[in-house]
């Protein structure tokens, strides 16, 4: 069955990076950046959280990203991440 070798394979990936401390090594990448959400100050690291962390990861997995501001004075950033497998296909949207 294609879902359960498809399930298999990703369970034996996600062991094979935690037990080669490459889950640990991403986490700590990702929790390095002082972000605080409800702190206007920490504005310019949610931005820089999104484009410089969070991107590159959507991306790799197939998504077309956009990070636009806030328009509510003292919010975080809003991304917005798009991917469309076939234009056959249903579109959530």
């Amino acid at each position: 069955d294609a879902l359960m070798s498809s399930r298999s394979h990703a369970i034996e990936n996600v062991t094979e990076q935690f037990d080669n401390g490459a889950f640990f090594a991403l986490l700590g990448k990702s929790v390095a950046y002082p972000t605080q959400s409800q702190e206007a100050e920490s504005l310019p690291e949610l931005y820089r959280y999104l484009q410089e962390f969070i991107t590159p990861h959507v991306e790799r997995l197939g998504f077309s990203v956009t990070v636009h501001h806030n328009p509510v004075a003292g919010r975080g950033p809003l991304m917005i991440a798009t991917r469309i497998e076939a234009a056959e296909l249903p579109t959530l949207c």
